[in-house]
């Protein structure tokens, strides 16, 4: 046994952080803490290796220990990058050969070879691991163990991600099982003291006609009944009122993202890029490379530290030469320095400064993003860096650009941020690039995908799925009738993605079907 932790409790203020009984860590144990942005992770991460102290209890470490802390994002230093720098410091770490090692957001900052490195370094460790991570690609590739902090309670789930996320689908549906049972008993109990009520109600008086000693006897066998009835409807309310209440899972409602007309582009083609090149001195980033974005795509933008990839988007957003733009082209860029918003303003409020869409619409938005109830009306001065990081995001969403570039939009983000973000890009109906070097985000929501490497563009699609228009569509556009907007929005994202695919084929695409069910298509928008 490396760590044993007994009734360790922690708490700021009034706010419970975790309070955990009992809790053993073992050689070969790579757990994973999880938990949105204020839940106590770091602090669950520095009480366990004593670095800080918790309220009450006791913690016995035995053997020693590593620590690969965040790495700040402003470096003191010039002379490594940050990938550079977060490698140094894992390396280090592992050339100590503790008995545990605790991490800290161990893939911030590292490209993909980088993560791939500390994913086999981990697996490889013969000790135990206690990691605070927000990398689902990494939870899934390193932890035997997911433990989850959620409003100061402490969950713990065998497997990886993967498997914690099943666990908790499976908790939801029990807890949609156990309100349902609930309800229906409580509705239930309800109707049986209602009936017994009005039975009680019915018990009548002695007749008349009985004489003086039958209506005494008949007065106190309704007083039994009565009685006996009344405690019947007393122990039924008393059963409903002791019945375990059982809140109801929250289901939101999905969002769709439309684009208005003005912001509509009627080409294929977003942008294209013909032999552009660029070097900073004598190194080179571009060397004649080509590349071409999609109407309607989302194009996650990829490659190692260093390559270029911010520098490409600033390329783009400057209309460099070699970069043509089709008409109607309106870019919306987010970048890391978040400084669109207006920090004296409300979240609603910057939101709305730029907005297409009503404030309903937006406030629906933001509850998507986890911002729910008054917190809109909260200033910006009064939020954390992941929470403007998701204010920004939705400012472009709703704004009249209709072509979205993201460089790293889900830095400071928890997964359940993440996760929001998610379906917030998938349902938006414009066109989006973006950058990024969460695996698990790029597989999400990418429909395409650029390569930065030996200073060319390299583009490929993402798991492309068969284009089958379905059976309502189909009969829709079999007769000469006016489309209905819904369907014909579906036509052209259908045109888009075989366009996509006619360029660039998959291994197992038919390039001839593809043909003929563009022809099939362009003859149903006619």
């Amino acid at each position: 046994m490396l760590v044993e932790v007994k009734n360790s409790r922690k708490a700021i203020g009034e706010k419970l952080l975790f309070d955990i009984p009992n809790w053993s860590i073992y050689a070969g144990e790579r757990i994973g803490i999880v938990g949105r942005n204020g839940e106590g992770k770091t602090t669950l991460l520095n009480v366990i290796a004593k670095r800080s102290e918790a309220d009450s209890g006791e913690i016995q470490l035995n053997g020693s220990i590593g620590f690969i802390e965040q790495l700040p994002d402003q470096l003191d230093t010039q002379t490594l990058s940050g990938g550079e720098a977060t490698k140094q410091r894992i390396q280090d770490v592992f050339q100590m050969n503790p008995g545990i090692i605790f991490a800290d957001e161990p893939t911030s900052h590292l490209d993909r070879d980088g993560r791939r490195y500390l994913e086999k370094a981990f697996r490889q460790f013969q000790g135990g691991a206690l990691i605070v991570s927000h990398d689902r690609d990494f939870l899934n590739q390193v932890c035997t163990k997911i433990v989850e902090l959620e409003a100061g309670k402490v969950g713990f789930y065998q497997g990886n991600y993967d498997a914690y996320q099943q666990q908790k689908k499976n908790e939801i549906q029990t807890a949609e099982a156990d309100y349902q049972a609930y309800e229906k008993e409580k509705k239930r109990l309800a109707k049986v003291a209602d009936a017994t009520h009005r039975r009680a109600e019915k018990v009548r008086n002695a007749p008349r006609r009985m004489g003086n000693s039958e209506a005494r006897l008949h007065k106190m066998g309704n007083q039994r009944a009565k009685k006996k009835l009344g405690e019947a409807v007393e122990n039924i309310e008393s059963r409903m009122e002791h019945l375990e209440v059982k809140k109801k899972p929250v289901h939101l409602a999905p969002i769709k993202i439309k684009m208005t007309k003005g912001q509509a582009i009627h080409q294929d083609i977003v942008l294209s890029g013909s032999k552009v090149s660029k070097k900073f001195d004598k190194r080179i980033l571009l060397n004649e490379a080509d590349f071409t974005l999609y109407n309607h795509s989302r194009t996650a933008l990829i490659g190692g530290n260093g390559v270029g990839k911010t520098t490409l988007i600033q390329l783009i957003l400057a209309d460099e030469a070699g970069i043509q733009l089709a008409k109607n082209v309106h870019f919306g860029y987010f970048s890391q320095k978040l400084d669109s918003l207006d920090d004296e303003e409300t979240l609603v409020a910057n939101v709305m400064k730029e907005s297409v869409h009503n404030e309903d619409f937006v406030r629906m938005l933001l509850a998507r993003l986890l911002f729910k109830g008054q917190d809109v009306f909260k200033k910006v001065k009064q939020i954390s860096g992941g929470e403007r990081n998701k204010i920004s995001m939705a400012k472009l969403l709703v704004s009249g650009a209709n072509v979205l570039i993201f460089d790293e939009p889900t830095n400071y983000l928890d997964i359940a941020s993440i996760e929001a973000i998610e379906e917030a890009m998938l349902s938006y109906e414009g066109t989006i690039l973006f950058v990024s070097h969460d695996q698990t985000f790029v597989e999400t929501v990418a429909t395409h995908r650029w390569e930065l490497k030996e200073q060319k563009v390299k583009m490929s699609l993402v798991e492309p799925e068969p284009l089958e228009m379905d059976v309502q569509l189909q009969q829709a556009t079999s007769t000469e009738k006016q489309l209905l907007p819904e369907e014909r929005m579906l036509i052209e994202n259908k045109i888009s993605g075989l366009l996509g695919r006619i360029s660039m084929p998959h291994k197992k695409d038919n390039v001839e079907k593809l043909e003929a069910e563009y022809q099939e298509l362009l003859k149903q928008l006619k």
